[in-house]
């Protein structure tokens, strides 16, 4: 039993046109990628960030947006009720070394921020601990790479030769804590 050709055409547009989405789709993955730079060494993400929302003073409250206002007597009990939170902003830390001019090392410390949009950047930091070592890394692993953080932070292991003649890479340390301090050091194995 054959179908008529008017069905066949819309079930076969139906097959088609995912297919072709999902190939569109991976010419934009391999575009993207065609666009980074060949000096990236390494590349390696995790753990998590966030920040708090904030309150934002209730615009009907005359007395939320004046700063003199505090201590006068007010008439609205519910303000703080009635205040609207901004949402929290969060994401993750991605950690980069970049191959300088000279063809040492340079290693970056991101904050993607995960938004309604996609990713985004929202900060980039010079990790001056290693970058003044003036050395080559070798390597950069998290330190769970199960993809699934416990808690706030980041850590994550770089290797690293300051002599591109040794054998054997130094190992750092970078450590994010829940509160987005970073330490830098040395690890003894």
């Amino acid at each position: 039993m054959s179908l008529p050709a008017p069905l066949t055409l819309l079930l076969l547009a139906g097959l088609i046109s995912p297919l072709a989405n999902q190939a569109h789709a991976q010419d934009n993955i391999n575009a993207l990628a065609g666009e980074l730079t060949p000096r990236i060494l390494f590349v390696t993400s995790g753990g998590y960030w966030e920040e708090a929302g904030e309150t934002d003073p209730d615009p009907a409250d005359p007395d939320a947006a004046d700063p003199d206002a505090a201590g006068k007597e007010t008439n609205n009990d519910t303000t703080s009720e009635l205040a609207e939170a901004v949402p929290a902003s969060r994401g993750y830390y991605r950690l980069i070394a970049i191959r300088g001019e000279d063809n040492r090392s340079q290693v970056h410390l991101q904050q993607i921020a995960l938004t309604p949009q996609g990713p985004e950047l929202a900060l980039s930091i010079e990790i001056d601990e290693i970058n003044s070592l003036g050395g080559y890394v070798t390597d950069m692993r998290p330190e769970d790479s199960t993809g699934a953080a416990s808690g706030a932070g980041f850590a994550a292991y770089i290797y690293l030769k300051t002599d591109p003649t040794v054998v054997e890479p130094d190992t750092w340390a970078l450590y994010i804590d829940e509160f987005g301090d970073i330490q830098v050091e040395r690890s003894s194995n």
